[in-house]
């Protein structure tokens, strides 16, 4: 058998010295940081604190203002001032919009710009309006049928312009007869405050049963 010289005595000393340093080098290192869910969701939207004024402008740059009103009081759709809505629902609301209203994806409308929108919105005065409130007592034909729509609650069942949701089937064109749809919207009063005549009396039907009929159209009278 070979015996070990003294030199080689050293230097396997020495390699197993630099061995046990690493070893305990990687032993002692810090753990990697984990971290927390909300970290992840502030990385994964990156969203900047709310810009109202350019919250504002992006709303009327992306016509929000022909349904909902410059001041996001309503008009054809429902007020947005003041929303109570969080940002994520807001957001989903945006991103899952039922034609004809327009859905945005993130290249249309990236999350920070709906969030300056959304804090924009948030930061307004709600206008208190009930949307059960009867309509205005004006000739035939000189009230917008999207009035009586959003007034009467139908478009949280039926779409914002008649044209159906899973809650509710598309009303905009249909060609049953007044004394059917009549028929049909009075057997749902026990669960569907807004079918009752209190609500929506026979005149005011008759007035919106017209405008359904004919397309519902946003800008017609009924």
């Amino acid at each position: 058998m070979k015996s070990i010289t003294r030199p080689g005595i050293v230097l396997a000393a020495i390699a197993l010295s630099v061995l046990l340093l690493s070893a305990c080098a990687e032993r002692l290192a810090p753990a990697p940081v984990v971290p927390t869910a909300t970290q992840l969701a502030a990385a994964a939207t990156d969203l900047a604190p709310a810009d109202l004024t350019r919250g504002q402008q992006v709303y009327l740059d992306k016509q929000c203002v022909a349904c909902h009103n410059a001041s996001g009081t309503g008009g054809i759709g429902a007020s947005l001032a003041g929303t109570t809505l969080s940002f994520d629902e807001f957001l989903h609301i945006l991103r899952n919009a039922i034609p004809p209203k327009p859905a945005f994806n993130e290249a249309e409308l990236p999350a920070q710009d709906a969030y300056d929108v959304y804090s924009w919105l948030r930061s307004l005065k709600p206008t208190g309006a009930s949307p059960t409130a009867p309509p205005p007592q004006l000739d035939a034909g000189k009230v917008l049928g999207m009035t009586l729509w959003v007034q009467g609650g139908c478009d949280a069942c039926h779409g914002a312009f008649a044209q159906g949701s899973p809650k509710g089937p598309t009303l905009a064109g249909f060609s049953d007869t007044f004394e059917q749809e009549l028929a049909r919207m009075r057997k749902g009063v026990d669960t569907i405050p807004g079918h009752t005549d209190s609500v929506m009396d026979d005149a005011t039907f008759q007035r919106l049963y017209q405008w359904l009929k004919g397309g519902a159209n946003p800008e017609s009278g009924c």
